[in-house]
């Protein structure tokens, strides 16, 4: 500890110190970190490129809208990993809660200037749509390509849209007030003795990497779809140099993907959200 702290003044002195902290613990995670640096990198990249397509819809009322979704779900994946590095895994996980939510609206509203008028017409500008009601949007729109009024009765459809809400309910279940949550995160703020330091304190325990792992998993797969999503309410030609470039670039993403869930520890993580 900084040689100009005591047990008298730590506290006083601990916003600082908690600083220091901070700094070691990218350090300490970079380690478990790392291997998901270039997997993190591609898919910002990707969403980065998705806008640029020139198609028949661009400049499209919902793509607009879109857009600007989109946008927050590149900054929230881009706090999220932050949070991660920095130590705060909960943290992270109510910003990844967040992005979840942008991300679906992108995937649903993209390509239809009606669900895009419903948006810019509430009272008050809010999404008109639950997150458990826009998982069976995104899931209809993944499956079947298109977004009807009344969802299919369909096996598939119902595996896929609990899915994707149950991803949602594990970001919940990290970021709102639970026991599996508060038993986790005080397990490592302890000192010599055992005893529970009512402090912040980066988390840089090696256990804690499966958690670590799973919200990138969430992260990325979101971000992955909402890009796909809004390029392909672009409507570029099939023979359109950048188009193609793109689709090889999100083959590549979701390829490392796959890799990266099969060589996780995900299933180690503390909480456990139950099915829908």
């Amino acid at each position: 500890m900084d040689k100009e702290i005591t047990p008298e003044n730590w506290p006083d002195r601990y916003w600082n110190y908690l600083a220091q902290l901070e700094v070691a613990a990218i350090d300490s995670n970079y380690v478990g970190l790392k291997p998901w640096d270039e997997l993190a990198e591609k898919c910002m990249n990707l969403a980065i490129k998705a806008p640029f397509l020139k198609g028949e819809n661009t400049g499209s009322k919902s793509l607009k809208l879109a857009a600007a979704f989109l946008k927050r779900t590149m900054s929230d994946f881009r706090g999220v990993w932050l949070l991660l590095n920095w130590g705060y895994p909960y943290q992270a996980a109510c910003v990844a809660a967040s992005l979840y939510e942008n991300a679906l609206v992108v995937n649903c509203i993209s390509g239809r200037d009606d669900f895009a008028a419903k948006i810019l017409t509430n009272q008050y500008g809010d999404v008109p749509w639950k997150p458990q009601q826009l998982s069976k949007m995104a899931a209809q729109r993944d499956l079947f390509g298109e977004i009807k009024d009344k969802p299919p009765i369909d096996s598939n459809f119902e595996q896929a849209w609990k899915l994707c809400y149950q991803n949602y309910k594990l970001l919940c279940k990290m970021k709102h007030p639970t026991l599996q949550q508060i038993n986790d995160e005080t397990s490592h703020a302890m000192n010599a003795k055992g005893q529970f330091v009512v402090i912040p304190l980066p988390d840089t325990r090696e256990s804690a990497i499966g958690l670590k792992q799973m919200i990138m998993i969430i992260c990325i797969s979101k971000l992955f779809s909402a890009a796909k999503c809004f390029a392909q309410s672009s409507a570029c030609t099939d023979d359109d140099k950048y188009h193609e470039e793109f689709y090889n670039f999100a083959t590549e993403v979701y390829s490392d993907l796959k890799e990266a869930i099969s060589t996780s520890s995900i299933s180690d993580i503390p909480i456990k959200s139950y099915w829908v």
